[in-house]
């Protein structure tokens, strides 16, 4: 009788050890492809977070190239615009000189046209005609 016993208990517990074996194996196959997944999607998203970093690289040096343009631009500007040879002053009465010398001439050749004068010319002008 205790080798019936002994033997249905074992039998038992192999059935039992192989249930839990079976189930085991189960989690392992799904944490496994779980795993395999979670690997793809970190692979998939380092290759995303390289290529952002080349772009992002890539505009730096653009940026900085035009960041370097406009320093040198500034630094070639600067003498003229704050340290000029003339001043704003300067530069407005000699636009307004150069105004008033324009208007005189106008005037001039009206005047000549008015009293049936030609304007002189020396050589060919620039508006006339060829034949």
């Amino acid at each position: 009788a205790d080798f019936a016993q002994m033997e249905s208990q074992t039998l038992a517990q192999e059935e039992s050890d192989q249930e839990a074996f079976q189930e085991d194996m189960k989690e392992c196959k799904i944490e496994q492809a779980r795993r395999t997944s979670e690997s793809k999607e970190k692979a998939a998203e380092e290759k995303r977070t390289v290529e952002k970093q080349r772009s992002m690289e890539a505009s730096r040096k653009s940026v900085a190239g035009e960041l370097e343009a406009t320093e040198q631009y500034m630094k070639d500007l600067a003498p003229a615009c704050f340290d000029g040879s003339s001043t704003y002053d300067e530069r407005k009465v000699a636009r307004d000189q150069e105004i008033e010398a324009l208007k005189e001439a106008q005037e001039l050749l009206r005047n000549q046209t008015k009293a049936g004068m030609t304007p002189p010319t020396e050589g060919p002008s620039f508006l006339q005609r060829r034949r």
